[in-house]
């Protein structure tokens, strides 16, 4: 692969994935067949670049790959893979999630709407009794 003509963060996302597994950015699709801490591991790392990075490239390549993993294999993990990363109390991140939900997983995003509306009442809740107590 010649990597001057590769986008930095498509490289940088392809070295991040294939170092957790050789080959896992080209073969992404294919990797409902590794051990489940491997795929959740693969997924934390896309989930973080499609939700964390302010730079709209990043973003879309992390989506891409997330996109063409099948779906029985994202529904399974993605839950547990984005609590593990994502904060849910960051308004950017969390909107960026629920974007990457609806185009990625779909049938999770009323969890995911409620998952985010239900942590930041606890994060209220949390202040009111630090403040009247």
């Amino acid at each position: 692969m010649n990597t001057n003509l590769v986008d930095p963060y498509e490289l940088n996302i392809r070295k991040a994935l294939d170092k957790i597994l050789p080959g896992a950015y080209d073969n992404i699709e294919k990797i409902g067949g590794v051990p489940t801490e491997i795929r959740k591991n693969i997924l934390e790392i896309l989930i973080k670049y499609a939700c964390e990075s302010q730079n709209v490239t990043a973003i879309m390549l992390a989506r891409d790959r997330i996109k063409k993993i099948p779906s029985s294999c994202l529904s399974c993990i993605f839950l547990e893979a984005s609590d593990a990363v994502i904060d849910f109390q960051d308004e950017w991140e969390y909107r960026r999630l629920l974007e990457l939900v609806k185009e990625a997983v779909p049938d999770l995003l009323t969890l995911f709407i409620d998952r985010g509306y239900s942590q930041r009442r606890l994060k209220y809740e949390k202040r009111q009794k630090i403040f009247f107590n």
